[in-house]
């Protein structure tokens, strides 16, 4: 160890300074998959180095690493829990079953009752279906990036959240989780959760909707909840493959008849909260008055960014829809 040192001491700094002092090069690499650098683990429960060796445990189910064999050691015998919610939604196309085996052997590992929700898939979506459900393209929508109209494969992610919406109120739901199955939790998922909805219930928060997992678009506008260490008030965001969402907010969501305005669902959601910057957009919803909270630090992200090695959207590969009739195209192969 170097004597001139006088820092904290673990096994990770002990490692560097070791490779340091014997002149051996450090370098970092992400675009191979090498192993887990494992954080110290000491002064903990057995239950929380159990949870703590799960999560890392839960990494090794990512495609790009291969099948690992499971540990008896590492599966608790306790019985599966909802987290203190209602339900546990998991969205997922029919056809991904990768996906649907790796996120269930996540919760599997997790202790986590879900209720796996089969997606809409814009593939078989047509002129027909879409006439049935009444949906209808927001006057003026278009993608704010790409410039483009809405994909088959949006709508039936609009559709596929907007169900479950309609299931929470059918069913008299209080709150429930929301999650995609290109998912990859945060270590202390569980703990995390359990300490933010613990400072919901002390703070009284009147909430209808918190982020799990987003993209944060406008970090320097987003406040910090008053009293509040994990809460924020978020910006315009995108994504939604993580939220939390109560009865109230599933009414709120509804009553804008969004299949007859229809865009993107991640727009939606921060213009539901009026953080969304197209003032023209929000004209068409009134009141625009959805309580948003985000996790802060996130609980979750995506499997993968676009651009990594594993990639695949199901809704940018898809079939651009014809805004005026919503005519029906022949969907393009989306692998």
């Amino acid at each position: 160890m170097d004597k001139e040192y006088t820092g904290p001491v673990d096994d990770i700094i002990h490692f560097g300074l070791t490779a340091k002092l014997l002149g051996i090069p450090m370098y970092i690499d992400n675009e191979v998959d090498y192993g887990y650098m494992l954080i110290r683990i000491e002064h903990n429960t057995v239950n929380e180095e159990v949870t703590t060796w799960q999560e890392y445990y839960a990494e090794t189910l990512l495609p790009s690493i291969g099948t690992v064999p499971k540990s008896q050691f590492l599966h608790s015998k306790q019985q599966r829990s909802k987290l203190g919610f209602d339900e546990v939604y998991m969205i997922n196309l029919e056809r991904r079953e990768e996906r649907r085996n790796r996120m269930l052997a996540l919760f599997d590992l997790m202790n986590i009752d879900v209720k796996i929700f089969n997606a809409v898939d814009g593939r078989k979506l047509d002129e027909q279906k879409l006439k049935e459900l009444n949906v209808k393209q927001l006057e003026g929508y278009e993608d704010p990036y790409l410039k483009r109209p809405l994909k088959m494969g949006e709508i039936g992610c609009f559709l596929s959240h907007y169900f479950i919406w309609e299931e929470v109120v059918n069913k008299n739901y209080n709150q429930v989780i929301v999650l995609e199955d290109d998912l990859r939790f945060k270590p202390n998922f569980k703990s995390g959760l359990s300490t933010m909805m613990k400072e919901v219930s002390d703070l009284g928060l009147d909430w209808d909707l918190i982020y799990l997992a987003r993209k944060i678009l406008h970090y320097q506008r987003e406040k910090w909840v008053p009293l509040s260490s994990r809460l924020v008030v978020p910006d315009y965001s995108y994504w939604t493959a993580g939220y939390l969402v109560s009865q109230s907010g599933a009414r709120k969501l509804l009553a804008q008849k969004p299949l007859q305005k229809m865009m993107a669902v991640d727009e939606y959601l921060p213009l539901m909260f009026d953080k969304h910057p197209n003032a023209e957009w929000k004209k068409h919803f009134i009141p625009r008055d959805l309580h948003a909270y985000s996790a802060s630090p996130l609980l979750a992200e995506p499997q993968y960014y676009i651009g990594q090695k594993g990639y695949l959207s199901d809704t940018e590969t898809s079939t651009i829809i014809d805004p005026e009739n919503l005519a029906k195209d022949e969907v393009k192969d989306e692998l």
